[in-house]
């Protein structure tokens, strides 16, 4: 005990003591400091093995901030990545929302641009109709200038309109039905309609209607008619021409009748030869230019080729054709020649036919309108002719 007292008021108690001093007071004299430094030094090895528990205990310390400062971290990464998800997340999600509201502003945006459309394209429809409506105004007005005109005309209008007709229906006999008397005299009565209005100054249409009839008159008159009459005569006996089935004319017979006289032993010889080489051959002569047999099978094809070649005739004679009508003819009577029997009389009056149809001239028609039909559709539609400059002679 007396020892431990001893030891608490020992100088090295002292010196621990005075060490602490100089951190509580700077006005400590400088002969008081180098003795505590002395003091210091010597009371070091006894403090040293009382500092190793501080040393271990800082030590468990820096291990627990360093695991504390880890799991911060940690903690810290992993709220980071969970917080980058939930900004991912919400980054889709904007985005579904603008490609949503785009939609929408397109889908919001169609209609509209639709009713532009329809506008545009209704205003072009205004348009063509304000300019059709506009036409007709002005179709309207030309129609009532030639009400008006006619409301003006003298009384004998409708024998304008007659010669009108007549000249047309002369038109029709001359390029449709190839009947140039006939339009010929058409022409006639609407000229004598024309001078029966006592007009002097239709003098003109009596000019261009003299013009059309002589050339209409000066147009060689043919008669397709008939000439189309007898092709479909020679037509109907096409069938009762007989076919020319002849061979070659036989040698007349001869006697074989065996003489009992003995002076003709070599004519009895020669019959009696010839009697028996008759049962086993034949000869017959033939010329070279002689035209072969017909089947009688055949016959149809031969009639039908022919038909058809006079049915090509009548076409080409309704169309003026002059070198495809002689060409058909030339053709069916080539035929009936060849394969029909020139001896019988139906055949014979056949081709003489074909021959006379033959003959037939077909002159074209080379009018190709009358002069007298403008001025009249000028009288008929205003009442009056045009400056004599303006009238088509």
């Amino acid at each position: 005990m007396d020892n431990n007292k001893h030891d608490a008021k020992s100088p090295e108690s002292e010196a621990t003591a005075i060490i602490v001093s100089p951190e509580t007071t700077d006005d400590t004299p400088a002969t008081s400091a180098s003795s505590t430094e002395s003091q210091t030094a010597k009371a070091t090895p006894s403090t040293a093995p009382s500092q190793t528990p501080a040393s271990n205990r800082s030590s468990w310390a820096i291990r627990f901030g360093v695991l504390l400062a880890l799991g911060l971290t940690a903690c810290t990464l992993g709220g980071g990545f969970m917080l980058y998800q939930q900004m991912q997340q919400q980054l889709l999600a904007q985005d579904a929302k603008n490609i949503a509201l785009q939609d929408q502003l397109q889908q919001a945006l169609l209609q509209p641009n639709q009713r532009i459309g329809q506008l545009e394209q209704q205003q072009l429809n205004d348009a063509k109709t304000y300019q059709e409506l506009t036409k007709l105004a002005e179709d309207q007005n030309q129609l009532q200038d030639r009400v008006n005109k006619l409301a003006q005309r003298s009384p004998t209008h409708w024998m304008a309109s007659e010669a009108e007709y007549l000249v047309n229906m002369a038109g029709r006999k001359l390029w449709l039905e190839k009947d140039p008397r006939t339009a010929t005299d058409l022409l006639k009565s609407a000229d004598e309609t024309i001078a029966a209005m006592n007009n002097p100054a239709l003098l003109p249409i009596r000019k261009a209607l003299a013009k059309d009839i002589a050339a209409t008159a000066s147009i060689k008159t043919t008669d397709i008619d008939g000439n189309v009459l007898a092709l479909d005569a020679l037509i109907e006996q096409l069938d009762k021409l007989p076919l020319n089935r002849t061979d070659a004319e036989t040698d007349a017979p001869e006697d074989t009748t065996i003489t009992g006289d003995l002076n003709d032993w070599q004519s009895n010889l020669g019959k009696t030869w010839k009697a028996l080489t008759q049962d086993f051959i034949t000869i017959r002569h033939k010329t070279a230019d002689a035209p072969a047999l017909l089947a009688p099978e055949q016959q149809w094809y031969l009639v039908e080729n022919i038909r058809h070649k006079l049915l090509q005739s009548q076409l080409a004679l309704y169309r003026y054709d002059r070198a495809a009508y002689h060409q058909s003819l030339m053709m069916a009577r080539k035929w009936i020649q060849t394969y029909f029997d020139t001896q019988d009389h139906k055949t014979a009056e056949a081709i003489a036919e074909i021959d006379k149809l033959a003959t037939l001239e077909l002159d074209p028609i080379t009018l190709k309108s009358f002069a007298a039909k403008p001025l009249l559709l000028q009288l008929t539609s205003y009442g009056e002719l045009t400056s004599s400059e303006d009238a088509p002679l």
